[in-house]
């Protein structure tokens, strides 16, 4: 006869972390597409709207003006006169030379030109000024 007695049954205590490494790859995933999306930019720019405006690759070098007239360069705060040798160092490794310019639609226009001016003065080959997409009034 079998003795059941004799047997003994062995715990089993080890946890199973599957679940556990299922929700973190999920949550990893998650926070690799979202998080270029939350911190495109901290500066804070009303940019002007226009309606024949287009979507930009974001590999670009990217000046911003605020409404108070601050320059920022990758999210580094310059003056006018400070601006030409950053942004010549970051275009003579670019291979688009691009400058893109997120302008407040409340800063001088003449604040601009100068930021255009030094940028071209620094290598860049094309500029270009961000703005918002609207509808146009003939079809409202």
């Amino acid at each position: 006869m079998l003795d059941l007695k004799s047997k003994k049954r062995k715990i089993f205590s080890e946890i199973n972390i599957t679940p556990l490494t299922d929700v973190a790859l999920v949550l990893l995933i998650i926070f690799m597409i979202t998080a270029p999306m939350i911190v495109q930019s901290g500066i804070k720019v009303k940019l002007p709207g226009a309606v024949s405006s287009d979507v930009t690759p974001e590999k670009n070098i990217v000046l911003s003006v605020t409404a108070d007239g601050k320059i920022y360069l990758a999210n580094q705060e310059l003056q006018l006169k400070d601006l030409f040798e950053p942004l010549a160092a970051l275009l003579a490794v670019s291979q688009a030379k691009i400058v893109i310019i997120n302008a407040d639609k409340s800063v001088a226009h003449g604040v601009v030109i100068s930021v255009m001016d030094v940028a071209r003065q620094a290598g860049a080959e094309k500029l270009f000024e961000s703005t918002e997409h609207k509808k146009p009034e003939w079809k409202k």
